[in-house]
């Protein structure tokens, strides 16, 4: 019988950890994986609603959609762009921050407790994920991608 792939395995296990995030995250906080990743990448500054697109890999109306629903929880504040009328600048509000933190706090204790019951050392999991993500980034940009 043939081994199943790592790179098979690893898409699997990022399925899964995807799952049990948003599961952790709804039962916990009230809100969706998905939505924590929004405000993940707002914790690094004000951006405009499509370079949030970009970022996330979505449509630019898929952004919007989400973005009117973060607003209205108040995670999130859109402004109009001063320098460009038709362009919104979007930031993460403090109750946003506050989630975000949270919501970190959740997984990285459901992680840290698979790791052990996984017998897996942390660091050196850190330092091979390091690893192969820089390798991914070299390889992408050789390939244009």
């Amino acid at each position: 019988m043939e081994a199943t792939s790592p790179a098979y395995l690893l898409g699997r296990f990022v399925l899964e950890l995807d799952r049990v995030a948003d599961h952790l995250l709804q039962s916990q906080l009230g809100i969706s994986y998905k939505r924590t990743l929004f405000l993940i990448v707002l914790q690094h500054g004000t951006v405009t609603q499509h370079e949030l697109a970009v970022a996330l890999g979505y449509s630019d109306p898929a952004v919007s959609t989400m973005l009117v629903e973060l607003a209205k929880d108040g995670y999130v504040q859109t402004t109009p762009s001063k320098t460009h009328g038709r362009k919104r600048l979007v930031m993460i509000t403090p109750k946003g921050n506050e989630v975000v933190t949270r919501g970190r706090q959740v997984l990285d204790a459901h992680f840290d407790q698979l790791l052990v019951l996984a017998g897996v050392d942390g660091q050196q999991l850190r330092d091979i994920t390091e690893r192969l993500y820089q390798a991914l980034m070299v390889k992408m940009k050789q390939e244009n991608v």
